[in-house]
């Protein structure tokens, strides 16, 4: 794992880790995916209940490869490590796409600015951050992200090591 993936990944435990706490638990992904759901009012909505059931496959996913001790938490250290762990990154990366179809709000097939600050701002990414994130993501600068423009961006945030890809910015500042 190159230094900027560990960055990215470090960023993302901080965002994960909503009670503090110092350890990802369930709770912390279910309230994440839920957290989503509420910044587009989709709690209740088919999509908003897959991003639920998804967020549990990649806690389970997590367990099983990191929580060695059995304490149902995993630490910063174990959460980076996974990183590594392909079965793990693909859980991740699928809930992170399965999340464009909630965020897109209005279904018109692209996130607008709006959509998008709304839920950075349930997630706790500063606005200015959250600006950036959207215009690094909107590679054809069209003022939207579109689900390929996303799914790339997923793709580049979990996978990348190269600190320019536009999805690095998935989450504000890396």
């Amino acid at each position: 794992m190159t230094a900027v993936q560990e960055r990215k990944l470090q960023r993302h435990f901080e965002l994960l880790d909503l009670d503090q706490n110092g350890f990802i638990e369930q709770a912390d992904l279910a309230e994440f995916a839920g957290r989503i759901n509420d910044a587009a009012g989709a709690r209740d909505s088919r999509e908003g209940m897959a991003l639920i059931a998804e967020a549990d496959r990649v806690w389970q996913a997590l367990q099983k490869a990191l929580d060695t001790d059995g304490d149902q938490r995993i630490s910063r250290e174990e959460f980076i490590s996974a990183g590594d762990i392909d079965h793990v990154m693909n859980e991740a990366i699928k809930l992170g796409k399965m999340s464009f179809d909630v965020v897109d709000s209005d279904h018109d097939g692209r996130i607008s600015l709006d959509e998008w600050i709304r839920m950075d701002q349930k997630l706790g990414v500063a606005r200015p951050e959250s600006t950036k994130g959207f215009q690094q993501l909107d590679m054809d600068g069209d003022g939207f992200v579109t689900k390929s423009e996303y799914a790339k961006g997923v793709e580049d945030f979990y996978r990348s090591d190269d600190p320019q890809a536009p999805g690095n910015w998935a989450f504000g500042a890396f």
